[in-house]
C-alpha cells in the first residue's frame, strides 16, 4: 500500500442470502446524554476554546472570579488567573454579580490578549479589561497586566448581561461584542433599554485597540457600527447627554442578554434574552434594531408604556423574537441562551439552536419553526453552555460540566441505542441477530469462511452496519443499514488486522487496519477517502485496542502488549504517546466506557480466574469482578442502553451470553453455538 492512494470503491445492491423475521432497524429519535466531564468547580459560567492556532486549550470561567486552563487532551485544569479580588464576594446562586464573560484575540497564541467582563467590587460597575499572560508563560494570565477599556455603572446588583466574545467573520473577527442588561430591579424602572443615550440594555461592538492621537482613548469605534454622526458621541462613562446617541451601540431593546453565541457557520448573532415572569425570547441580533424592551416583552405588550405598543416613537421599529416561550406559569422562569450546532459528531442534529431553561435545566431544540423540542431534563439547573474547539457543545451546572453527545451504543442493529446479542457464523458465512428493540431475529448470509467480521456504523445513521474484512484478499465488505447497498473497498494484506472506528471524528467509521509485522496502521478516513495516511505505532504480538482514550469524540490509535501488560496510545486531542500498566500475559484486553464520561477505560478479563479488572477514568480507580469462566469470549456493550459499557461474557461452549448490566439485574440469553464469533467482541466500544 501507499500513502495518498485513490482507493476504488464500488457500490452495489445487495446480492446475499437474506432471510429475516424483522427487517433492518430504524434509528431512535435523536437522544442525547450528558457525559461528565469536570467537576469540583465553582460557578462555571462559561466554557471555551483557545480560538485559532495550534494545541487548542480550553478555558472554564468561573463566576467567583477564576479562569481555569486545560491543556488538549487534559481533564486536569490549572488555575490559568483569578480575578477574585476585583469582584464582589458573591451570595446565592441568583446572584448576578462576579466574572461574567472571557473572550480571547485571535492571535492569542502570539500576543497573549484576553478580555474580561466583570462587576467592580466598589460600586458593582461593569468592567471591561484586557489582560495579557505572564512573558515566556503563555498558560498564566498576568493579573498586573489589567488595561480598562469601559466602565459601564450599574443602578442595581442584576441584569449585568456579561457575555463578551469577538466577531467570528473577516470583517468583525477583530471587534469586541458586549451584551449589557436594562440595569436591573424590575420593568427597567429608568427606562435605559429604549434610551440611546445609555449602553445599558443594549449589544455593544468595540475595537479593543486604542484610538490615535496626542491623547489616545482606550478602544476605538468601529467603522460599521450602525449610529454614528450628527448627534452621536463616544459614551466611555457608559452614557452621554440626552439628545446623543451612543456610538457603541449595536442594538436596542434589550432586558438581560445573559448568554449569547454566534453561529460559528453562518456568522450569525443568537441571543437568549430573559424576560419579566411572562415571556423568554431568543433574538437574532442585527445591526441597528430595536427589541422592544420594555414596550414588549418578546411579542406581548408589558403594558409599562401602553401606546408604544401600537404607536412606536417615530422612526422606530420593533423587532420580534425568532421564537420565544411561556414563563407565567409551570416551572419554567429564566432562557439560558446556548449555540447553533455545527459539530461533526451528530450530537445533535446539525443547524439545531441549543438552549436551557434555568430553572427546569431542559436542554432544548429550535430547529427552524415550532414547536421547541425537549431534548433532555435532567437534574440540577443550567448555568450556560460551552463550546470546544470541533463545535461540540457542553451544559455548564453549578459545580460541574457535562458533554451533550448523541447517545448510541456498538452492535447495534436495530437503533434502539442498546447492544444486540449477536454472532457471525464462519462455517455458513451467516450472521444471527437478536435485535433489543422486540425480541425479534434477524438472519443474513454476509462473508464466508475466514472473514473476520466488522459490524461498525460506517454510514453515520447510528446503526451497525453487518460488514466484514477478508484477509484472503484484503478486501472489505459492508451493507449500508440506511439504503441496503453494499460497498466493497480493497484495503489491506493478508497479515493486517482490522481496526474500524470513527478517527476523524464524523460519526461515521474509518476503515483501518494494524499490521503487525512492521507496527504500521493505516487509516482510511471518511472525511477524505482518498487520503489514507500510515502511522507507525507497535510491535509483532501486539493487539490493537482502538477508544475514545481522551474524550474528544475521535478514537485513538492504541495497542495492548501480552508479553508486558502494558497499554500504549496516542491521544487525538494532542498527538502525545501515552502508556499504562494494566494486565499480564494471559488476559483479554476489554476497553470501554464503564463510567459514561466519554473516555475509553483500560480494562481486562483475566480467563484464568474469571476475574474482571476494569479502570474509571473519572477517578481513577479500579474495579475487580468476578464474570466468567476460562473459555468465555468477553463481549463489552451497552445491553441496558444507560450510556455505561457492561461486564459480558459469550460461552461457546454452550452459546449462552451472560449479561452484568451495568443499570442493574443479570441477563442469561442461549445464542450462538461453538465456533460462532460474537459480534460485540469486534465492535469493540
Amino acid at each position: 500500500m501507499k500513502k495518498n492512494r485513490n482507493w476504488l470503491i464500488f457500490v452495489f445492491s445487495a446480492v446475499f442470502f437474506v432471510s429475516s423475521i424483522a427487517g433492518q432497524g430504524v434509528p431512535a429519535p435523536y437522544t442525547i446524554r450528558l457525559q461528565p466531564f469536570m467537576s469540583g468547580l465553582d460557578r462555571p459560567i462559561l466554557f471555551r476554546d483557545d480560538g485559532p492556532g495550534p494545541g487548542r486549550k480550553l478555558f472554564i470561567v468561573q463566576q467567583t472570579g477564576l479562569i481555569r486552563l486545560l491543556q488538549p487532551g487534559s481533564r486536569t485544569p490549572t488555575d490559568f488567573i483569578n480575578l477574585s479580588s476585583k469582584i464582589p464576594v458573591l451570595g446565592g446562586l441568583g446572584d448576578e454579580r462576579g466574572l461574567l464573560g472571557m473572550t480571547v484575540h485571535r492571535l492569542f497564541d502570539t500576543n497573549g490578549k484576553f478580555y474580561v467582563n466583570y462587576t467592580r467590587a466598589s460600586d458593582g460597575a461593569t468592567v471591561i479589561a484586557e489582560y495579557t499572560t505572564m512573558a515566556g508563560n503563555p498558560n498564566q494570565g498576568d493579573i498586573n497586566s489589567e488595561r480598562i477599556l469601559l466602565i459601564i455603572p450599574q443602578p442595581f446588583s442584576n441584569h449585568n448581561g456579561g457575555m463578551t466574545e469577538f466577531g467570528v467573520t473577516p470583517a468583525d473577527q477583530d471587534f469586541i461584542y458586549i451584551g449589557m442588561g436594562d440595569g436591573g430591579s424590575a420593568n427597567d424602572p429608568g427606562n435605559r433599554a429604549q434610551n440611546r443615550a445609555q449602553l445599558l440594555g443594549k449589544m455593544l461592538r468595540i475595537d479593543p485597540t486604542p484610538t490615535t492621537g496626542p491623547t489616545p482613548l482606550p478602544y476605538s469605534i468601529p467603522a460599521g457600527n450602525p449610529f454614528q454622526g450628527a448627534n452621536t458621541t463616544r459614551c466611555d462613562g457608559g452614557s452621554t447627554s440626552a439628545g446623543n446617541t451612543c456610538q457603541e451601540i449595536w442594538t436596542i431593546g434589550m432586558r438581560n442578554p445573559w448568554r449569547w453565541s454566534f453561529d460559528r457557520l453562518t456568522g450569525n448573532l443568537w441571543a437568549a434574552d430573559v424576560g419579566q415572569f411572562s415571556v423568554e425570547e431568543v433574538d437574532l441580533i442585527t445591526p441597528g434594531t430595536n427589541y422592544g424592551w420594555r414596550v414588549f416583552e418578546g411579542t406581548s405588550c408589558t403594558g409599562n408604556d401602553p401606546t408604544l405598543c401600537t404607536t412606536p416613537p417615530p422612526g422606530v421599529t420593533y423587532t420580534p423574537p425568532v421564537f420565544e416561550y411561556s414563563s407565567a406559569t409551570g416551572s419554567r422562569c429564566s432562557v439560558t441562551g446556548g449555540y447553533v450546532y455545527r459539530g461533526t459528531q451528530g450530537s445533535v442534529p446539525p443547524g439545531s439552536y441549543i438552549f436551557s431553561d434555568y430553572c427546569t435545566a431542559e436542554i432544548m431544540r429550535w430547529s427552524g419553526a415550532p414547536p421547541i423540542q425537549v431534548l433532555l431534563d435532567p437534574p440540577g439547573n443550567i448555568i450556560s453552555f460551552g463550546q470546544d474547539e470541533n463545535s461540540e457543545l457542553y451544559a455548564c451546572f453549578g459545580t460541574s460540566i457535562s458533554r451533550i453527545t448523541r447517545a448510541k451504543a456498538s452492535a447495534d442493529f436495530d437503533g434502539d441505542l442498546r447492544t444486540d446479542v449477536s454472532v457471525f457464523r464462519p462455517s455458513t458465512g451467516v450472521w444471527y441477530v437478536m435485535h433489543s428493540s422486540n425480541n425479534s431475529f434477524r438472519i443474513q448470509g454476509f462473508g464466508v469462511n475466514g472473514d473476520i467480521p466488522t459490524a461498525e456504523d460506517f454510514d453515520g445513521d447510528n446503526i451497525s452496519d453487518i460488514g466484514v474484512y477478508r484477509p484472503s484478499t484484503g478486501v472489505w465488505y459492508y451493507q449500508r443499514s440506511s439504503d441496503s447497498t453494499v460497498v466493497t473497498i480493497p484495503f489491506g494484506i493478508s497479515e493486517d488486522l482490522p481496526a474500524a472506528a470513527d478517527y476523524d471524528g464524523d460519526a461515521m467509521a474509518d476503515i483501518a487496519i494494524f499490521r503487525p509485522s512492521t507496527g504500521t496502521w493505516w487509516i482510511r478516513p471518511t472525511t477524505n477517502p482518498n487520503n489514507a495516511y500510515a502511522a507507525q505505532f507497535g510491535l509483532t504480538g501486539d493487539i490493537p485496542v482502538v477508544g475514545d482514550y481522551d474524550g474528544d469524540g475521535k478514537f485513538d490509535i492504541a495497542v495492548w502488549r501480552p508479553g508486558t501488560g502494558v497499554w500504549y496510545w496516542v491521544n487525538s486531542a494532542s498527538a502525545a504517546a501515552s502508556q499504562a500498566q494494566f494486565g499480564v500475559n494471559g488476559d483479554i484486553p476489554t476497553q470501554g466506557d464503564y463510567d459514561n464520561d466519554g473516555k475509553t477505560d483500560i480494562a481486562v478479563f483475566r480467563p484464568s480466574s474469571g476475574v474482571w479488572y476494569t479502570t474509571r477514568s473519572i477517578t481513577g480507580t479500579v474495579q475487580f469482578t468476578q464474570w466468567g469462566t476460562s473459555g468465555d469470549v468477553p463481549v463489552v456493550g451497552d445491553y441496558s442502553g444507560d450510556g455505561i459499557d457492561d461486564i459480558a461474557v459469550f460461552r461457546p461452549s454452550n452459546g449462552v451470553w451472560y449479561l452484568n448490566n451495568s443499570s442493574g439485574g443479570i441477563v442469561f440469553t442461549q445464542f450462538g453455538s461453538t465456533g460462532d464469533l460474537a459480534i460485540p467482541k469486534y465492535d469493540a466500544p
